[in-house]
């Protein structure tokens, strides 16, 4: 059982959080192939008369964007994680490992072949967000029907359902590029994670999808509480299990379809960071939501902050560093999940 922290505790715990908040917004702002002191990120920040034009157009319309992009879409692949396994009942649930994330980039490849290659097909299948949508729902609903037995649902048979999904998905990703596509290497790079398309148009969109996440998380928050305990205590209680399975299973579909769209396959920041926060702020979800989101977004954007500058002038695949980080983290889960049952 977690400890209790005090109301005072917490208060300080928040302060410490948005002043870590802030310096990383600084710190991964300032890094890069060129060094930017922190005094200029600041200005920059808040409108004060750049000293030098260079870096301050740098911070503006580089940097930054990509900075808060990073923020963003960690932000919301955390709350869709804590979703996810607020509704499964278990902290192996994401939707990299239920194969969503791969069900969205498969649909956003195959739109994208089907536009380059052919002309007599319906107008429906060029637009990437329907798309990406509908594939990363198929991809949701077939990993927990196949794993579902009667009214449970086993968290060993949802991760073998998902690795199943992200491998056919995965499999059918590659056949659309080398067949309808064949720009194998610029997709490849993009589908293993990247922010290098940053732009302030991506940020502003980016910013409505994480706020909607978080004030679903959030309104929901007390319905996730009670189905933390079981489906037929919540039942008891006057949930809609159904209903709210439904919902969730929409909307976060729909959030990590827009994020593969925008930063491509970005995996275990779902799967780590929401178990993170419930070790600081315990299992109410009202208070685990937000803090998934302040701790995803930290993560990733720094994630992000290592790729473009530890290996310069090579840039690497975001994914590569979230998974070096995520894997060991989630073979740690797994076998401790394992010898609780």
């Amino acid at each position: 059982m977690l400890p209790v922290i005090s109301r005072r505790l917490k208060i300080a715990i928040a302060i410490a959080f948005s002043v870590l908040f802030l310096f990383f917004l600084l710190l991964n702002t300032s890094l890069g192939t060129v060094s930017i002191p922190f005094s200029d990120v600041w200005k920059a920040l808040t409108s004060q008369p750049p000293e030098d034009p260079v870096h301050h157009s740098i911070i503006l319309n580089i940097r930054l964007p990509r900075v808060l992009l990073g923020i963003l879409v960690g932000a919301t692949l955390a709350v869709c994680g804590n979703l996810f396994q607020a509704l499964l009942r278990n902290p192996l649930a994401d939707p990299y490992i239920l194969g969503v994330s791969s069900g969205a980039a498969f649909g956003i490849v195959l739109s994208i072949g089907i536009m380059g290659s052919m002309t007599a097909i319906p107008a429906i299948l060029y637009n990437l967000p329907l798309m990406s949508f509908s594939f990363a729902m198929l991809a949701a609903f077939s990993s927990y029907f196949i794993a579902k037995r009667g009214a449970k649902t086993p968290v060993v048979d949802l991760i073998l359902s998902g690795v199943i999904v992200n491998f056919l998905f995965n499999a059918g990703t590659t056949f659309a590029i080398v067949f309808l596509w064949r720009n194998i290497q610029s997709t490849t790079y993009w589908l293993m994670g990247s922010l290098s398309g940053a732009s302030w148009t991506k940020v502003s969109s980016m910013a409505l999808a994480t706020g909607i996440a978080i004030l679903f998380g959030l309104i929901f928050s007390v319905k996730l509480n009670a189905i933390s305990l079981g489906e037929e205590e919540a039942m008891n209680l006057g949930v809609n299990v159904h209903l709210l399975k439904f919902l969730i299973f929409i909307t976060v579909s729909l959030l990590t379809a827009y994020c593969v769209s925008v930063a491509g396959i970005v995996g275990f920041v779902g799967l780590i960071i929401p178990h993170s926060a419930r070790l600081i702020t315990g299992p109410d979800h009202k208070k685990s939501i937000p803090f998934s989101a302040l701790l995803g977004g930290l993560f990733l954007s720094s994630c992000d902050t290592i790729a473009r500058t530890m290996f310069a002038p090579i840039e690497m695949p975001l994914g590569t560093i979230t998974a070096l980080v995520g894997a060991p983290v989630f073979i740690f889960l797994l076998r401790k999940k394992m010898r609780t049952t």
